[in-house]
């Protein structure tokens, strides 16, 4: 603890001080130690208060590296407890959304009063504000970071799925959350919920750049891994269904894995041809697909399936195998990454009535993982979907915590 403060009390002063004198151009927090990760605190603004969260509520805006290699601007919400916080300081747990959009910036929890983004305002109750909320209650400071490429900083394109850039997305939040906030405790976990449960098992690895602070841990909700898998099922779910809609909803969902898949390589590599993967009538919902959040992108492919149904020209039947997007999967995909393992502890929460992340291949990931002596803990939730998975895991959760943050 005493060489953590002696290497970063100059940077934490420095950016504490220009804070409270307004400046916003400041230094890079614990310049000597980023990394290949800088992060520079430029300011922090009071947020409204949320529903059913009783904390004091910042948006910190920073910068974080990004997916080209350059320092890009980055904005994260830092929710702490109301009055004192313990001895050595409020843990911390960074917490990562769900897919919020295919790549809209103001399609991000800062954005939105139940910050999910818009999800439950568009149809899906997401209960991430209620999550958030037991983190608070429970003695837990939250950094939620809007993701690379969303929220109101945002200056280049949401890379959709790339573990990376999820990963230093937490981890820059939190560097940057450690300057405005001393009173922070210098341990975190990472939690996140379907993308961000995917997002977060890349955090062990770059752990590392957040120079002085100790992670202790991973909770992964129903994490979106096994792509390939997943559009696989749904296509041959759509193609023995019994009934139309049946066969009309496992087609959307194919289609969905590789529009979302396609949006988030073309942002790490604007050369990729959409048309190595997909026909014509995929390709023509990808501008509009963009531009939405997820409710709304996920309707645009579903009008257009049903516009054409088992006529539609979508997905070619090896799109994976094509060498662009082969090596996207390979690169961000937890379930099929050469070697991909986890050394510190992790809890994978699945819900088996999932209907967008399936119980059958989230527990082939999860027996992947054990095989490979990753420290893994698994539980399966009778009746749980997607959504309802974080208030019947929620106990366990914050069991899980209570333990690695004891350690």
């Amino acid at each position: 603890m005493t060489r953590f403060l002696s290497r970063t009390a100059r940077p934490l002063a420095t950016a504490f001080l220009a804070l409270a004198l307004g400046v916003t151009n400041l230094l890079p927090v614990a310049a000597a130690d980023a990394g290949p990760s800088p992060v520079v605190l430029r300011s922090a603004t009071a947020q409204p208060a949320v529903l059913g969260v009783n904390a004091d509520i910042r948006l910190l805006h920073h910068t974080m590296l990004g997916v080209g290699g350059q320092p890009v601007p980055a904005t994260t919400l830092l929710l702490t407890p109301k009055g004192a916080p313990p001895a050595g300081g409020w843990p911390v747990v960074a917490w990562e959304h769900g897919t919020t959009t295919p790549g809209q910036k103001t399609c991000a929890p800062s954005q939105t009063p139940e910050l999910d983004g818009g999800l439950t305002r568009d149809g899906f109750k997401s209960d991430y504000s209620w999550q958030i909320g037991r983190f608070i209650d429970a003695g837990y400071a939250v950094v939620a970071p809007d993701l690379e490429g969303l929220g109101p900083d945002a200056t280049t394109p949401y890379p959709y799925y790339s573990l990376s850039s999820l990963a230093r997305s937490l981890i820059a939040g939190v560097v940057a959350a450690r300057a405005a906030e001393p009173r922070l405790s210098d341990r975190w976990a990472a939690v996140g919920h379907s993308d961000g449960g995917h997002g977060v098992l890349g955090a062990e690895a770059l752990a590392g750049e957040a120079a002085g602070l100790t992670f202790v841990g991973t909770v992964a909700s129903a994490p979106y891994v096994a792509i390939e898998a997943h559009a696989a099922r749904f296509g041959a779910d759509g193609m023995a269904a019994s009934n139309e809609a049946a066969a009309h909803q496992g087609l959307m969902m194919q289609q969905f894995q590789g529009a979302l898949m396609a949006t988030g390589l073309t942002v790490t590599q604007p050369s990729f041809d959409e048309a190595s993967i997909m026909g014509p009538d995929l390709a023509a919902t990808l501008p509009r697909f963009r531009l939405l959040c997820s409710v709304g992108a996920i309707g645009t492919i579903d009008a257009a399936v049903k516009a054409k149904g088992k006529a539609f020209k979508g997905l070619n039947a090896d799109w994976a195998s094509q060498p662009h997007m082969h090596a996207f999967l390979a690169a961000n995909d937890p379930a099929v990454t050469p070697g991909y393992t986890l050394h510190q502890p992790v809890l994978i929460v699945q819900g088996n009535a999932d209907p967008f992340v399936l119980e059958t291949l989230q527990t082939q990931f999860a027996d992947k993982l054990k095989a490979g002596g990753a420290p893994l803990t698994y539980k399966v939730y009778d009746g749980a979907d997607h959504f309802s998975i974080i208030r019947r895991a929620d106990a366990d959760v914050l069991d899980f915590l209570r333990q690695q943050f004891a350690r």
